[in-house]
């Protein structure tokens, strides 16, 4: 964190975290986090219908993510990728019956 700087990280971090919001809900589905950066801080939360249920299927797909009051948790840092973030999204895709969605 000294060698990347904790401001580099922040950026960083909140970049990604943009991206995943918007494209969450480029997917249907509900975004718990507040949309605004000064409001929240580096976890997202994404409502599900299963929570546990669907933290099984991302970690089957190699993805590692835990789950708080219903909600998918993501927290993304300064080793997570552009790459990492498409992993994330193609996943979210595949088992979009777990999301919670805008209509439901």
């Amino acid at each position: 964190m000294l060698e990347i700087g904790v401001e580099a990280t922040a950026a960083h971090v909140r970049r990604l975290n943009d991206r995943l919001i918007d494209e969450v809900v480029e997917l249907g589905g509900v975004i718990a986090t507040p949309r605004d950066p000064a409001r929240r801080g580096p976890l997202i939360a994404v409502p599900s219908t299963d929570a546990e249920q669907l933290v099984g299927r991302l970690g089957e797909d190699g993805i590692v993510t835990s789950s708080r009051a219903g909600n998918l948790r993501v927290s993304t840092h300064c080793y997570n990728t552009d790459e990492d973030i498409d992993r994330l999204l193609v996943a979210l895709g595949k088992h979009q019956d777990l999301l919670r969605l805008h209509d439901a």
